[in-house]
């Protein structure tokens, strides 16, 4: 890979972009990679309303020899790129919450191009980088905030076929502003979602009307609140114009990790589409088919640490409440992979003959999830598991993906 290239170009149009961005160099570095990518891709340019804009940023690329055409310009950038998208493109999507961009990874894989992408997270920012060639936007209100109109939103994020976002739970309050205060939208969900990622969601989809809004949530969600924060989601969806379909799927058939997770696919009303989730099935994949064969031993765990796992699990069953921590069946898939993994392992310790168990790499980890071998990992094995751990299974993304554009065809 050589990366030469689109740090040159990246370089560049900074003093562009943050014309833009004054004060932040990380958004202004966003949207000059999000200017690049756009042009590789022949998609218009973030904050271009006039047309004027893609003329200075390949006038200024052309004056440094770095752009002559498009297609020796897509071809330059793209081998600077790890996972760049397929050379045939059928739909436009945006990244939204996106972590180290499993979505954008199964997305790509189908013949999708990403448009847009956002995330809070340095750390995963970085991540995603390195992968994809792009620095996500950082926080979303940015563009979406009660503050914007729907003409800023139309003309700062680009036109996309499908929304996806793994959006973080939250509860909803009732106390927001009201709708009819609300500014450019008179929907009943903003009183109720005001405050909560879920709002910039459908802030977002109320201005650009894609085709698909295609969600990720923890099962939980479904039963948040009892049952009441589901309701809010639904409403507000159905509100917009959107058939609401959810189903909660396990990824083991696909990776050997059981991650139960709340999937929603909702086609614009419109587009008459009845959506069926396609069946994942199958015997469940065993842990063992993931690991590594060589660990070193800063992976195992301390006498301290797992002598706490077993006196706290011990104590726990006799309870019959809190955690357990046991080591692994290694015929069976993991448990759940969690964020939290690397303050301890307690979720899925591997045993070792003659050795404490042992905790997983962050290979392991990419592996759990589903992501190639040559996914690039974050530095430090900390961010590493939270990254992971936060992260969507990306086959069963694809899955879904694939049955998402069987339809819009």
């Amino acid at each position: 890979m050589n990366s030469e290239f689109l740090n040159q170009a990246t370089s560049l149009l900074m003093a562009l972009s943050q014309s833009f961005f004054e004060d932040d160099i990380e958004n202004a570095k966003a949207l000059a990679g999000h200017w690049l990518q756009s042009i590789a891709t022949g998609s218009p340019l973030i904050f271009d309303n006039s047309g004027n804009l893609r003329a200075t940023v390949l006038k200024t690329l052309g004056d440094a020899s770095l752009f002559v055409d498009e297609s020796q310009f897509s071809s330059s950038l793209w081998e600077g790129v790890i996972f760049p998208p397929n050379s045939t493109s059928h739909f436009k999507f945006i990244d939204l919450f996106a972590g180290i961009g499993g979505f954008r990874l199964a997305l790509q894989s189908v013949g999708g191009v990403c448009a847009f992408t956002s995330e809070w997270d340095r750390s995963a920012k970085k991540t995603y980088e390195k992968n994809y060639g792009e620095l996500p936007f950082g926080d979303i209100s940015f563009f979406s905030g009660i503050e914007r109109s729907d003409e800023f939103i139309n003309n700062s994020i680009p036109d996309h076929d499908v929304l996806a976002a793994g959006f973080p739970c939250q509860p909803f309050s009732h106390a927001g502003v009201s709708a009819r205060n609300a500014r450019g939208l008179k929907h009943g969900f903003e009183c109720e979602t005001q405050g909560t990622l879920f709002f910039d969601i459908m802030r977002i989809a109320h201005a650009k009307k894609p085709k698909v809004l295609f969600l990720e949530n923890v099962k939980n969600i479904v039963g948040h609140r009892k049952g009441e924060t589901f309701k809010v989601i639904k409403s507000s969806i159905d509100e917009l114009g959107y058939d609401f379909k959810y189903k909660v799927i396990d990824s083991s058939p696909l990776v050997p990790q059981r991650r139960n997770r709340c999937y929603m696919v909702c086609f614009r009303k419109d587009l008459g589409v009845d959506y069926e989730f396609p069946e994942i099935s199958g015997e469940p994949l065993p842990l063992k088919s993931i690991l590594e064969e060589e660990v070193g031993d800063v992976y195992t765990i301390s006498d301290k640490l797992w002598q706490g796992h077993i006196n706290r699990t011990s104590r726990n069953l006799e309870r019959g409440a809190g955690f357990t921590a046991h080591v692994a069946d290694l015929s069976r898939p993991s448990n759940t992979l969690v964020a939290r993994y690397g303050k301890d392992g307690k979720e899925c310790l591997i045993p070792q003959e003659g050795k404490n168990p042992r905790m997983l790499t962050p290979r392991e980890c990419a592996r759990l999830q589903g992501f190639p071998e040559q996914f690039c990992l974050p530095e430090s094995r900390t961010p590493a598991y939270k990254q992971f751990g936060n992260s969507v299974a990306v086959p069963v993304v694809r899955v879904l993906a694939e049955s998402i554009m069987e339809r819009l065809m």
